[in-house]
């Protein structure tokens, strides 16, 4: 499963800053043209989770994430021969669609493996083991992103996506072979408890809305901090790199770590102190920009370890959150409903960040920390009306959401 995990992000990180240029060039075709068409890839795709959520609640999650390995593998290999904007929109709904459905399912299957471990916060340990794997793959990728977009070779460029098509291909097997089936929910969903249940349980509601600010924070890093850097502080470009590379290196080193400093607190504990740590991440960021030149770069260095340890504190704890607050015979309902948190924030990101920088260079990150801050007392106002699981880790299997 980790290892899966761990070649999920390889090819992610590897492909994302790459697939604008070698489209470009692979079909002759404009960037703004190639934008459009996976912004149309993803909205196609985007409605998936909420169908992968009623297939993971009645015949499990292993099949969805096998599926899903096997739908991005054909995907990347059909990158390797798109030729104009019809193959290019086909080939990116299908890894699209591959993507939505790993990422709704999966969260899913693991804790469906950890359901039977003692230990009340083993999610926690599982999620924190799974957020170092991530990190480690992504970086790596984005190294071999890099090189290759050094070399600037479309043939090279196609060399890589095959190893991204092969690499999902061994991933598919082994789900197939290697991941034990986690099987359908426990007990059934009862009549009329689908989404319904869902759409009624309004502590879940607001704790995706929260996480979505989170999200927001998260995306900032890739999607805001190189451009920031480009257009208020050229002179500090070169760090861009060995900063991203520092953020990967810590999280994927002390990630465990973390999770076992945490694992006595309630779980809104250190969701509230990730929410701090982006808020000084954002004005740490923007105090570059206003003292003096040499120590804008430690400046920058402050900020990228502040996100780094909120992104750790944050990215298991919430998961495991969501995946204690649910029911346990909807529950591909719910953790699929709690992806579109960072679906979301995703789309919202690029746009969002453009828009405030087009105002005013400190005006991102004035706003993004106001919003850290300011989901804290809202966490805490939300917290106590889930489940005590969700808080604790300490499980009821029978627990249903009324």
């Amino acid at each position: 499963m980790f290892a899966v995990l761990t070649i999920d992000s390889l090819t992610a990180g590897s492909f994302t800053p790459l697939s604008l240029l070698y489209l470009t060039e692979s079909t002759h075709t404009s960037v703004a043209h190639i934008g459009i068409l996976l912004t149309i890839a993803n909205l196609i795709a985007l409605p998936l989770p909420l169908w992968v959520g009623r297939i993971v609640d009645r015949w499990g999650a292993k099949p969805v994430v096998l599926v899903a390995q096997v739908l991005q593998a054909v995907g990347f290999f059909g990158y390797m021969f798109v030729s104009g904007p019809t193959s290019v929109l086909a080939v990116a709904t299908m890894e699209a669609l591959g993507r939505l459905a790993f990422w709704a399912a999966i969260y899913a299957l693991i804790s469906s493996l950890t359901d039977g471990d003692a230990d009340p916060r083993a999610r926690d340990r599982w999620f924190g083991i799974s957020g170092a794997l991530r990190a480690a793959g992504y970086g790596l990728g984005a190294a071999l992103a890099g090189f290759a977009l050094s070399v600037d070779s479309l043939a090279l460029y196609r060399w890589l996506i095959a190893i991204n098509a092969t690499l999902l291909t061994v991933a598919a097997i082994l789900v197939l072979a290697g991941v034990p089936g986690s099987g359908a929910s426990p007990s059934k969903p009862l009549e009329g408890r689908g989404y319904r249940v869902l759409l009624r349980d309004s502590p879940f509601l607001a704790l995706i809305s929260l996480n979505t600010v989170y999200a927001l924070c998260n995306m900032l890093l890739s999607v805001g901090f190189p451009l920031f850097i480009a257009s208020a502080l050229p002179s500090l470009i070169w760090a861009v790199g060995p900063l991203l590379v520092m953020n990967t290196v810590v999280q994927a080193v002390l990630q465990p770590a973390v999770v076992r400093w945490t694992r006595s607190l309630p779980r809104q504990v250190p969701l509230g102190m990730a929410g701090v740590l982006w808020a000084c991440w954002g004005l740490a960021t923007l105090s570059a920009r206003h003292v003096p030149e040499a120590l804008a770069a430690p400046a920058c260095i402050v900020a990228v370890l502040c996100y780094s340890a909120a992104q750790m504190l944050h990215a298991p704890a919430s998961t495991a959150m969501a995946s204690d607050a649910a029911p346990i015979d909807v529950r591909g309902r719910y953790l699929a409903s709690f992806q579109y948190s960072f679906s979301i924030a995703g789309m919202i990101a690029p746009l969002m960040f453009t828009s405030l920088l087009a105002v005013g260079a400190d005006v991102p990150w004035v706003v993004i920390s106001a919003a850290a801050i300011g989901t804290i007392p809202l966490l805490m106002a939300v917290a106590p009306r889930l489940p005590a699981a969700a808080l604790t880790g300490n499980r009821n299997p029978t627990h249903r959401a009324p």
